[in-house]
């Protein structure tokens, strides 16, 4: 990365947090809407397996510390939203240096020229799984992840040359920043057309065209049309079919050309809400340039007079320039109830199977986590968490393992 390409990283990260910080303290923020909200938590933790492994198995007792806070502001030239979290790690047994990572999620928009002249800024910092596959920060804190960086800034503008039709045309500056070293750093630079069109309160359509050239280990340039429409049928009930084709030009190795699209249906029964999609997308994969995932889910959730409960039943099939194909079968449950006006109780759990092609074999994985929370008086809660986490293969030694975690959390907000 170059000195330039750093200065505009930090400045992407930072630039929020100091205008925000700016207009906390000017009287500018009377003109909008604006709320700060700092908060304090202290979380102690115990697991019987720190590193996640079979052999040989550690425990340890791993204080928390986490100050943060919340801020928003609306006025009518820009809106800024942001919620942050520094999140202090100490370990009692030293099974590992005591760390320090953080979690951010900002965005700006800004109205250079009012409904002409735009501009975006987001940054997202928070820690990621390395293996796009499973889900990582679900079993512990560190074990196969890294602290991950997402700046964005995107200038465009938007026209309307019709009383239903929008038409947006910009550019946007990514950079993808991780901690690990094995991992892959990159920074794209994005060319954007989106049209869409109102036919009706119920029926609309788009058509985009992205034009990315990104400089990572691997440059490629890549072109990526696509169109789709929406109908809403009733209310909370809708269709959605979205398609197109993607080309992909790397300057050292062979092209990579691959359709994707994503289409589903949400039928809404009174407190049942029923969902059933399907896509072929290339998410963002620390390892690889490129990782082609196609999934099918249907999700079911049921609202109650003191809670909610969800299930859900998934296949996803990963190809891509380092993964060998993987698939992955599972259902998942989630349910939280309300047991008193400041006792709650949730539940979240997954049962997944991945079969793999190179070397063959599978992987079984269990997944359940309950929780209790308990509203105190002055904004304060504790909570009390514990996650079970089981690994099992015949084929790969190192899927072997299960991890038991057990939290006791106190959060004030001011």
């Amino acid at each position: 990365m170059t000195f330039t390409e750093k200065l505009l990283s930090r400045v992407l990260r930072l630039s929020l947090v100091i205008v925000l910080v700016v207009l906390m303290q000017s009287g500018v923020v009377t003109a909008g809407e604006f709320s700060f909200h700092p908060s304090l938590a202290v979380r102690e933790e115990y697991t019987d397996n720190v590193f996640e492994q079979n052999d040989p198995r550690r425990s340890d007792f791993i204080t928390r510390l986490m100050p943060g806070l919340a801020l928003k502001y609306n006025a009518p030239l820009w809106d800024w939203d942001l919620a942050y979290t520094f999140d202090c790690r100490i370990y009692a047994r030293n099974s590992r240096n005591d760390e320090s990572t953080h979690d951010l999620a900002a965005k700006g928009h800004i109205k250079l020229i009012d409904e002409l002249l735009f501009l975006d800024l987001s940054d997202i910092y928070k820690r990621v799984s390395l293996d796009v596959r499973r889900d990582y920060t679900q079993d512990g804190l560190f074990a196969n992840q890294s602290d991950s960086n997402i700046a964005t800034a995107s200038p465009y503008l938007v026209f309307h040359p019709g009383a239903r039709t929008t038409l947006k045309t910009g550019y946007r500056y990514t950079n993808v920043w991780y901690r690990n070293p094995t991992a892959i750093d990159k920074r794209e630079h994005s060319g954007f057309i989106n049209a869409s069109y109102e036919y009706s309160s119920k029926v609309s359509f788009n058509a985009d065209y992205t034009f990315i050239h990104q400089n990572s280990v691997t440059p490629y340039n890549r072109h990526s049309p696509s169109a789709g429409a929406r109908y809403e049928y009733a209310d909370k009930c809708f269709l959605f079919a979205q398609g197109g084709y993607t080309w992909v030009d790397y300057q050292d190795a062979p092209d990579f050309n691959k359709p994707f699209w994503s289409a589903g249906i949400t039928h809404t029964l009174n407190t049942l809400t029923i969902t059933l999609t399907t896509g072929v997308q290339y998410p963002e994969d620390p390892l690889s340039g490129f990782t082609r995932q196609t999934d099918y889910n249907l999700a079911l959730t049921k609202t109650f007079a003191r809670g909610a409960a969800g299930l859900s039943v998934y296949y996803a099939d990963y190809e891509g320039e380092t993964v060998d194909r993987t698939k992955k079968y599972g259902v998942g449950l989630t349910g939280k109830y309300d047991v008193t006006e400041r006792l709650s109780g949730n539940l979240a759990a997954n049962l997944e199977r991945y079969e793999f092609r190179d070397p063959s074999g599978h992987t079984r994985r269990i997944y359940v986590a309950p929780g209790l929370s308990y509203a105190l008086p002055w904004e304060t809660t504790i909570s009390l968490f514990y996650a079970y986490v089981d690994y099992d293969s015949a084929s790969r030694v190192e899927d072997n393992y299960s991890v038991n975690r057990v939290a006791l959390e106190v959060r004030k907000q001011f």
